[in-house]
C-alpha cells in the first residue's frame, strides 16, 4: 500500500507544480496519508549525528532525550519507536532548523 500512496503523492506533487491543483489539496492528502517513518539502525543514528557536528549530550538535547539514550542507539543495544523515531526522520529529511 505505501508504494502506491508515494506513487500517488508523486503524481499529485507533478500536478501541484503544473498547478493543476492547490497547496490545500496537496496538505489535505499529507495530512490523511502522512509518509511513511523509515526506522535507523545504530549506524544511520551516529551518521546523523556526526552530520550535524553533535556530541551525544547536544543531539539528546534536541531530541528532548539522554546522552545515555543516544549512546545505546548508537551502540545498537535500544532502538528509536515512537516520537523519537518521527523526529530522526524530520530532522534526517529536513535539517535541525524544522524542530527547532
Amino acid at each position: 500500500m505505501s508504494k502506491l500512496i508515494e506513487s500517488l503523492r508523486d503524481d499529485l506533487t507533478a500536478l501541484e507544480r503544473a498547478g493543476a491543483i492547490s497547496k490545500v489539496t496537496m496538505r489535505r492528502f499529507d495530512a490523511l496519508c502522512p509518509r511513511p517513518v523509515r526506522h535507523f539502525n545504530a549506524a544511520d543514528i551516529k551518521q546523523l549525528r556526526i552530520k550535524l557536528n553533535f556530541s551525544q549530550p547536544v543531539f539528546a538535547h534536541h531530541l528532548h532525550t539522554t546522552a545515555s539514550t543516544i549512546r545505546k542507539w548508537e551502540q545498537g543495544e535500544t532502538r528509536p519507536t515512537g516520537p523519537a523515531l518521527k523526529l530522526l526522520n524530520v530532522i534526517a529529511d529536513k535539517g535541525l532548523q524544522a524542530i527547532l
